[in-house]
């Protein structure tokens, strides 16, 4: 596994292009995953479920800044890679089950590393932000500033231990929606005082739905990485490297970058 040799730099530091020669150096000192050229095009199925912008599934057919990135590994590595969807409960019981090969993108737990290998680079950092309408940007200090205010929360949605503190002793209310579309909506007619979400699924909401005036607050409530996983089984450890090694270039020569901006987020 990439893990140790990965936290050389870490994923932001890459995303914005800060010591990517120290760290690509040791890369190539350990040497990247051997590709054979004459091995039989490999065939591999992987999974999600729909969560804009990371995964889309419209007119244009299955899309999105995760998707992208999977079917980019898949072409570097010479493997032909299939996107399926499924809700998301299922995928986890198929992946436990040893049902699915690989899935996207999960956060890291321990008892998921009983079932499934992890991919040492993520696929996208997920940041709990906080989205209000100000026609400029919030001083935001701690999270006494949204005492008092109502903030719409996707059915579901996991917040941090600190939120959900604050919840139950009645100094935030939430109003619970089916999508976080609903709760930006609400925002702008004034049924809700914010929206609480992932950083990236807000902005392409905004942008989608065209309004003005909201502001992430900054910093967000907390951070966390999440991950491409594979099945734990012998006949897939060979591609926990390789995957690394493909994202890794990705984030590095600005792939990643350029994918973002396809979908209106940098």
């Amino acid at each position: 596994m990439l893990t140790s040799r990965w936290m050389v730099c870490p994923w932001r530091k890459v995303l914005a292009g800060v010591c990517t020669r120290h760290t690509l150096g040791l890369w190539l000192l350990f040497g990247a995953p051997a590709l054979a050229a004459d091995e039989a095009r490999r065939q591999l199925v992987c999974s999600s479920t729909v969560y804009q912008p990371y995964v889309i599934q419209d007119a244009q057919g299955i899309r999105g800044i995760d998707v992208d990135v999977v079917r980019e590994i898949g072409r570097r590595l010479d493997i032909d890679i299939e996107i399926r969807l499924k809700p998301w409960t299922r995928l986890e019981k198929e992946l436990a089950n040893g049902k699915q090969d690989c899935v996207f993108s999960y956060f890291h737990s321990p008892e998921r590393e009983a079932f499934a290998y992890f991919t040492g680079v993520p696929m996208h950092i997920t940041e709990y932000t906080v989205f209000l309408k100000s026609p400029t940007e919030i001083a935001f200090d701690d999270l006494t500033f949204l005492y008092g205010r109502r903030i719409g929360v996707n059915r579901g949605f996991k917040t941090t231990d600190a939120f959900e503190a604050a919840r139950k002793a009645g100094h935030i209310d939430i109003e619970p929606v089916t999508e976080d579309t609903q709760s930006f909506r609400m925002l702008m007619l004034g049924r809700v005082d914010g929206v609480l979400t992932n950083a990236d699924v807000g902005r392409y909401i905004i942008g989608q739905l065209d309004i003005e005036d909201v502001v992430a607050l900054a910093p967000p409530l907390t951070t966390q990485a999440a991950y491409l996983v594979l099945r734990r089984a012998p006949e897939l450890e060979d591609l926990v490297e390789r995957f690394n090694w493909a994202l890794f270039e990705i984030l590095r020569d600005g792939t990643y970058r350029e994918i973002q901006g396809r979908y209106g987020l940098q």
